[in-house]
């Protein structure tokens, strides 16, 4: 069988790492898989040992020439969509197209469906009272692939949900202790790994989402100021001028090649995030790595809604008022700067998911301290939480292996 991907990822890397993982466990099964890509994604795929072809926005329309070419060379059997958000957005944005031009390859179609769309309104909460109204043709498609971790494991005729999972991401003592001489640390420093992708950081039409993108990071350095000096961190890609301010304990590092990148995480003490839905959280969840998550359910349009902020959360430091004050109006997120917050609802509601990692509300910064400090030094606290995560390993061990799974799929849309 041969799957033709379309990983249109244009700012980021997790869903075209999505489709890698799981062409790569279909690969053992004598399954083919070449991928249509945007150019940052080439640094993932060369070298990975599937073939691809990279579009560029240069292209407009005559990308579909492209596409067309691909198809004849390589045969597919079907198309997979990585995600299929991704790939309803770009091809209007970037080339000019009606994504659906696919249909006159007369091939099924099966998306990748990162977050549980039928659960959803098809709308997606973005920056300060705006949504994003998204096709609602998934439905019609009788397969929909789901990543685990991220979405539920829950299965029925429709819903097809894959292990993300290529093995553990830890690396040996020898060479953990080795990128720790590189930078510097000592024995006893803890490391957190924070990774900005190109999205956090672009520039949006839309000036209150620049604003949060921009600020943010000010509220960030405040709080990881306060760790203790044996907490170094290590940042990479888009990394915000405000967090470099850290210098004295913090190394920059570029988007780099998958494998450097895997090192780093593979050698971290935590990952933080402020992205519910972050690849590198999910994983560093499967590698048995500390995590928390720091997002925002407050709607704060105004100053004077400030004070219900404090009254919901017991009070307010000094610093975050402040902070807050001069940065309104603030939005909803759990996928820093867009929003995503009530669009996620569906995914939040019982998923073990979520007990496997910290997790505390960006505002309260007693609870963002204590998640921080507990995670990176309380005993308990670390015990609690690999207990947690070795109970979600153990569930995703006993689920089908991912050619299983996608075998079923693939006879849900005629294939075999």
């Amino acid at each position: 069988m041969r799957l033709l991907f379309f990983a249109m990822s244009s700012a980021g890397y997790g869903e075209t790492l999505i489709g890698m993982s799981l062409a790569r466990q279909l690969k053992p099964a004598g399954i083919e898989c070449f991928f249509i890509i945007e150019p940052m994604s080439e640094k993932l795929l060369r070298g990975s040992g599937f073939p691809y072809t990279v579009l560029d926005r240069s292209m407009g329309g005559f990308a579909t020439l492209m596409v067309d070419d691909a198809v004849i060379s390589f045969r597919p059997d079907a198309i997979v969509l990585s995600d299929y958000f991704t790939f309803c957005g770009i091809f209007p944005k970037r080339y000019g197209l009606d994504p659906w031009f696919i249909d006159r390859y007369n091939l099924p179609i099966i998306p990748i469906d990162i977050w549980e769309w039928a659960n959803t309104a098809f709308s997606v909460d973005v920056f300060h009272g705006k949504a994003m109204s998204v096709n609602r043709r998934i439905l019609e498609m009788p397969a929909h692939l789901r990543p685990v971790p991220i979405c539920h494991l829950d299965q029925d005729q429709q819903t097809f949900p894959f292990r993300l999972w290529e093995g553990n991401e830890r690396v040996s003592r020898r060479t953990r202790e080795h990128l720790r001489e590189t930078f510097g640390m000592e024995k006893e420093d803890r490391m957190v790994l924070l990774a900005v992708a190109g999205w956090q950081q672009d520039k949006y039409s839309d000036e209150n989402g620049d604003q949060m993108a921009a600020h943010v990071p000010e509220l960030l350095v405040h709080y990881l100021r306060q760790l203790p000096p044996s907490a170094r961190f290590v940042m990479v890609g888009s990394v915000p001028p405000v967090l470099e301010a850290l210098t004295d304990r913090t190394h920059v590092i570029p988007a780099c090649s998958p494998s450097r990148f895997n090192v780093l995480l593979g050698s971290v003490d935590l990952v933080l995030t402020l992205n519910l839905g972050a690849t590198t959280l999910a994983r560093a969840v499967l590698s048995d790595i500390p995590g928390v998550v720091l997002t925002n359910r407050f709607d704060v349009p105004e100053k004077p809604d400030i004070d219900q902020v404090e009254a919901e959360l017991g009070g307010l430091s000094e610093d975050v008022r402040s902070w807050l004050s001069r940065t309104l109006p603030m939005y909803p997120f759990r996928m820093w700067p867009l929003g995503f917050h009530s669009f996620l609802d569906p995914i939040v509601v019982d998923n073990p998911y979520l007990s496997t990692f910290a997790h505390a509300e960006l505002l309260d910064e007693p609870a963002v301290l204590s998640a921080l400090h507990g995670v990176l030094y309380d005993r308990g606290v670390q015990d609690d939480l690999a207990r947690n995560r070795a109970a979600y390993l153990e569930t995703l061990t006993a689920h089908p292996d991912t050619p299983e799974v996608f075998a079923s799929a693939a006879r849900r849309v005629g294939l075999v």
